[in-house]
């Protein structure tokens, strides 16, 4: 009886500091937002989206024509419009943090967002 407390006793434990690790890093993980957007392996663009003051969009065309629609809100970005047939980058939503970054396969396209420039911002390879 006494093994089973302990043991319910370090699994709640462990949940609530991996609760407590992921909204640090959430909330105090750094105020500027930066995404990096990467197109065929390439960073293509850079923006502040703390400065952002009025939305706008761009369209990313890659190497084999596949488009996606970038949209830019203050403190967020997003894609609107993909070609790709699974449309998960869409899916996805809008983001503004570094927790999750926005991802088409079929495009080549990754954004992702740092709360820091001197974080190591290296895009996943895809494989073709």
């Amino acid at each position: 009886m006494k093994k089973k407390i302990i043991c319910a006793v370090l699994i709640a434990a462990v949940i609530l500091l991996s609760c407590c690790a992921i909204l640090i890093q959430y909330f105090v993980g750094g105020k500027e937002r930066i995404a990096y957007i990467y197109s065929d392996d390439k960073l293509v663009k850079t923006i502040d989206l703390n400065s952002v003051e009025q939305s706008y969009s761009f369209v990313i065309t890659n190497s084999n024509g596949g488009s996606n629609t970038v949209e830019v809100r203050r403190g967020k970005i997003g894609v609107t419009q993909a070609t790709c047939p699974d449309e998960i980058c869409e899916k996805t939503g809008f983001i503004d943090s570094p927790l999750v970054p926005i991802v088409c396969l079929p495009n080549n396209l990754v954004i992702k967002i740092s709360s820091s420039e001197n974080e190591n911002i290296i895009p996943d390879t895809v494989t073709r």
